[in-house]
């Protein structure tokens, strides 16, 4: 069957999108960040090859030639996606309620270790959804917790900071300013303060506040980046720009591939992190049980994840 350069909710943020060309209406329509909007629409335009809106600063969206002809294509694929659902039939005994369990979740963790495991999940429970809210490990999400929208959470926290009163650490890994190991040719690791403060930085920007915290972790340690080789919202970005050798950045080893972890490596030790898991209740319902255990047992037990300790 054909592997398709979209998924349903891609599609759903996009549909949204040119309705309201709004990325602040369409977030609070479908119940997610401005931020999730953003990245939804920009993994779509690049799994397309494609732009489809064009963003200038100041405007409203506008729809650009491409993204009216995909529009006008996604209308007849949802005609027929609704006339293939009008097949379900509901037999004696057949019949299942779908429970639907809203997730929140740091996006590399998401991305490098629970998506490829997600079609076994729902095969396993045809009866369960997950919606995942995939963010960085920034911004105000304790506050997000605490207001009650999340069933599950899987997040990142510095280590150095009090656990919060309704999470509980599952593990540690390592986190510093991470970097090609060219960058250590002819020097002792670790590198010091002046010796990394030479090195071209990777800033990312998801949010002026994750810049902000970055910027004030590095001046806390008398890291001060005056060359920067690039800003970035995206993890996996940054990921490739250190394999490559364009720059480094503080980041966690657990976003880093097995593959290139002996070509990037640890320059220089700062906090390390901790990952936290939060569930709203004790199991009530028996797919409780079966979305907790798939939920830490995808990450923390898969042997990819450099947890120092669980």
């Amino acid at each position: 069957m054909l592997a398709l350069p979209f998924t349903l909710r891609q599609l759903e943020v996009f549909s949204s999108l040119s309705d309201t060309r709004s990325f602040r209406q369409t977030a609070e329509r479908l119940g997610i960040s401005q931020a999730s909007v953003s990245s939804q629409l920009k993994s779509l335009e690049r799994q397309l090859g494609v732009k489809l809106l064009d963003r200038s600063p100041g405007r409203r969206p506008i729809l650009l030639p491409e993204g009216a002809a995909f529009l006008e294509d996604l209308h007849e694929f949802e005609q027929v996606a609704a006339r293939l659902a009008a097949h379900r039939r509901a037999e004696p005994g057949q019949l299942h309620s779908v429970r639907r369990y809203k997730v929140l979740v740091g996006q590399g963790m998401f991305d490098t270790y629970l998506r490829r495991k997600l079609d076994q999940f729902y095969a396993d429970h045809p009866n369960v959804e997950l919606d995942f809210e995939a963010q960085l490990p920034f911004g105000q999400l304790m506050r997000a917790v605490e207001s009650g929208q999340y069933d599950f959470a899987l997040i990142n926290q510095r280590s150095d900071r009090a656990l919060h009163r309704d999470f509980r650490e599952v593990a540690i890994v390592r986190g510093g300013i991470y970097g090609h190991i060219n960058f250590a040719n002819g020097r002792n690791l670790p590198l010091t303060v002046p010796e990394i403060n030479q090195l071209p930085f990777i800033i990312p920007t998801s949010s002026p506040n994750l810049e902000r915290e970055v910027m004030k972790n590095y001046a806390a340690s008398g890291i001060i980046p005056r060359h920067i080789a690039g800003y970035t919202q995206y993890y996996d970005v940054i990921a490739a720009m250190l394999e490559r050798g364009l720059g480094i950045a503080s980041f966690s080893e657990a976003l880093l591939s097995p593959a290139v972890r002996e070509q990037v490596v640890l320059l220089h030790p700062m906090q390390d992190w901790r990952l936290m898991w939060y569930q709203r209740h004790e199991p009530r319902h028996l797919h409780d049980e079966d979305v907790a255990r798939f939920l830490l047992e995808g990450l923390v037990d898969d042997p990819d994840y450099p947890a120092l300790g669980r």
